[in-house]
């Protein structure tokens, strides 16, 4: 009996060590990346953070950023291939072709949904159209529905900003009001890490689960 019930105690517990290991590397993730980032240099930031939250390769990021001339498009093409199975060169081969982020997501078979995170009330600009068709359509697959760029790029912009912080959405939208991705992940960290912008030369981000803000 003592046995069984060891046993089932062991179970348990492996059940919960593997839930925890494949849970994404998305809610509250902030930590110093300290003498990892050269002073300044918020391009590689922006690279180590998009390394740790989307769990890829630093160096693998770093080459598909340098693929997109906005900055933006990096975190989307990331949350895209996260979201449909496919590699990052697989989505690059099909922006060349001159599609929209909404046109790669609806070949890939992505869903709606994907793009939002439910808020409280109704945002307004630039988000305030997006939510409303979809608030509109959600239930309806057939009806036309179509995301900009510039809308794709806004609500995966909000959406790493709210998790990788620890913020609610309506917060990281008044973030995200103040520059491009890349920027305000930056000054969001310098303002939290003050001291831990050390010189030295740049290495792998830690790919291990990162903790809370505190």
């Amino acid at each position: 009996m003592n046995r069984n019930r060891r046993v089932g105690s062991w179970v348990m517990a492996m059940a919960v060590v593997l839930v925890v290991g494949y849970s994404p590397a998305a809610a509250g993730v902030d930590i110093s990346f300290g003498a990892n980032i050269p002073v300044g240099d918020d391009g590689e930031l922006y690279v180590a953070i998009s390394s740790r939250y989307f769990d890829r390769d630093h160096d693998t990021v770093r080459q598909v950023a340098v693929r997109y001339d906005n900055p933006d498009d990096l975190a989307v093409a990331l949350f895209v291939s996260r979201h449909s199975g496919q590699n990052a060169d697989q989505i690059w081969q099909l922006r060349r072709q001159g599609r929209s982020w909404w046109q790669i997501s609806a070949h890939l078979g992505l869903n709606h949904d994907v793009w939002f995170v439910p808020v409280e009330r109704a945002p307004g600009p630039p988000y305030g159209k997006a939510y409303g068709y979809w608030k509109k359509h959600r239930q309806n697959r057939r009806a036309a529905f179509t995301l900009s760029d510039a809308d794709a790029r806004n609500l995966v912009a909000v959406r790493m900003i709210s998790d990788y912080y620890d913020l609610s959405i309506e917060a990281a939208m008044e973030k995200r009001a103040g520059g491009n991705l890349r920027h305000v992940l930056a000054h969001e960290y310098h303002s939290r890490h003050p001291h831990g912008k050390i010189k030295g030369k740049p290495k792998h981000a830690h790919r291990g689960k990162g903790h809370r803000k505190r």
